[in-house]
């Protein structure tokens, strides 16, 4: 985050950041906006009226991956919506995988059966900007971060209508949580009854 002087720190150490490479951080959150069009610039009268609310906030998340000599600046937009508790819906939750189900596919995994040949591979796959590859489920607005704006921006006042899932929204995980589902399903897996997180074949 900024103070008011202008220095920048570290969300989770609370150390200061060098402001340059902090900066061309934010500029490539932004490209990374733009290339999966995660929203749509209109009039914020169009947010009023699709909402009934005003834009949701937004902030800026800004983190050093890395350590002091070898610094791997993340910043991230993220949305501050915020649970009135007047809207909570069992479709806005996102389940956790369990820990018994790792433990269970590395013992799977290092378990050898007479005469098979072979092994078992375990592959781990981040998926980045995952909450970028789900389609937005309810009509929300947000506030354009100031480092996307133009003059034409500031002059009609524009808000970003979310086309795509934004961290910070209520059902963002859910979306994804979707979106990863689908896929899933699309190659033959059947989901856990127990657990929206588990898959099998």
């Amino acid at each position: 985050y900024m103070d008011h002087h202008g220095n920048f720190w570290d969300e989770v150490s609370g150390k200061q950041l060098n402001s340059e490479e902090v900066v061309a951080a934010r500029l490539d959150e932004i490209k990374q906006l733009h290339s999966h069009d995660v929203y749509e610039k209109v009039p914020v009268e169009e947010c009023w009226n699709s909402t009934g609310k005003a834009p949701v906030k937004v902030k800026w998340v800004d983190i050093n991956k890395g350590d002091d000599v070898r610094r791997n600046y993340r910043s991230r937009v993220v949305a501050k919506e915020f649970n009135d508790g007047r809207e909570m819906a069992e479709d806005l939750f996102a389940g956790t995988p369990p820990l018994e189900g790792v433990r269970m596919l590395l013992s799977e995994a290092a378990t050898v059966e007479d005469g098979e040949l072979g092994g078992k591979v375990v592959v781990v796959i981040d998926v980045k900007k995952a909450f970028y590859e789900a389609a937005a489920k309810r009509e929300v607005a947000m506030e354009i971060p100031e480092e996307d704006k133009t003059e034409e921006d500031w002059r009609n006042d524009v808000v970003g209508e979310l086309m795509l899932a934004m961290p910070g929204t209520r059902d963002a995980a859910h979306s994804w949580q979707e979106e990863a589902a689908a896929w899933a399903r699309g190659l033959g897996m059947e989901r856990s009854r127990w657990n929206p997180c588990l898959f099998g074949n």
